[in-house]
């Protein structure tokens, strides 16, 4: 899902066999486990670890932030997308984006061997989203890895309920704001992270084999303090993408803990961590989020 490399990798943990960034938090009436996850991933990653496993049989509901595979998401994407994801009226990325930006863009599709001009017409959060799927691809990861899918396609096999924390709409409408300077920055941290994001996947999947939440807190949030102390902008994206989304999702994870059925919730890795992460927001309602 950004800001240099960081934001790009948010969702981005793996490895088996120890500690992972799985909670369970008990309330009077049911439990919630809470998974940090990771969008697309490796086969490597399979089988997921026991206790994963064990939580997900144990639940009564998946929740994940969406389910993009329903027939009416499908459409949904498809309409944002001409809508949303297309210049009109003569516009392109050559005449919207800041030349800088724009020179970056040309410097890299050349190097990537990528087509600008299948690009052209495309505003620049959907080009963020296709060079990242496209390096991720060639590093090696996929989104039919990804562990959100593998869930989605377990609990339609077990017939198993889905619920979700956000809607598509609101995620894409997130990253589609008609904010010049907004999209500008997006492609071009995008651009910028892409010779950094193999080293981080590697980082991350030590991170994540030990469970060391706070290796994946320093390396994904803090590094972003980094860059927004240096560009306040930046401070604005962040809050958009990650902190206001975390007290969204905390609400209704939150308004979950007072049912009597159990729940399997599967987030980003980026939105568990944190002292702004839903794991912390949760303790401080007076949860108590006990790490599997």
């Amino acid at each position: 899902m950004f800001l240099k490399s960081t934001l790009l990798l948010l969702f981005f943990v793996s490895l088996l066999n120890a500690k992972s960034l799985l909670y369970k938090i008990d309330s009077k009436s049911n439990s919630i486990y809470i998974l940090g996850s990771i969008h697309l991933a490796k086969q490597e990653l399979y089988p997921l670890d026991s206790a994963i496993e064990k939580a997900y049989r144990e639940s009564d509901y998946l929740v994940v932030e969406v389910d993009a595979e329903t027939p009416k998401a499908q459409m949904e994407m498809q309409k944002t997308m001409l809508k949303l994801g297309i210049y009109q009226n003569n516009k392109s990325l050559k005449t919207e984006l800041n030349p800088k930006t724009y020179k970056q863009l040309k410097d890299y599709t050349t190097k990537a061997g990528i087509s600008l001009e299948i690009l052209h017409q495309m505003r620049p959060w959907v080009v963020m989203l296709q060079l990242s799927i496209v390096e991720m691809l060639r590093l090696g990861y996929s989104p039919e890895l990804g562990i959100d899918k593998h869930f989605l396609d377990m609990a339609r096999v077990d017939k198993k309920s889905i619920k979700t924390l956000e809607s598509l709409q609101e995620q894409m409408a997130l990253l589609s704001k008609d904010d010049k300077v907004y999209q500008d920055k997006l492609l071009r941290y995008t651009i910028e992270s892409m010779s950094e994001m193999e080293p981080m996947l590697e980082s991350l999947f030590i991170s994540w084999e030990k469970g060391d939440a706070k290796a994946i807190e320093k390396m994904l949030l803090l590094s972003m303090k980094d860059s927004i102390n240096t560009d306040g902008y930046l401070g604005e994206i962040f809050d958009a993408l990650i902190t206001k989304r975390n007290k969204s999702m905390s609400k209704k994870i939150i308004s979950y803990l007072k049912d009597d059925k159990d729940y399997f919730i599967v987030v980003g890795a980026g939105h568990v961590v944190g002292k702004d992460g839903i794991i912390n927001i949760l303790k401080k309602r007076g949860y108590k989020a006990v790490q599997k």
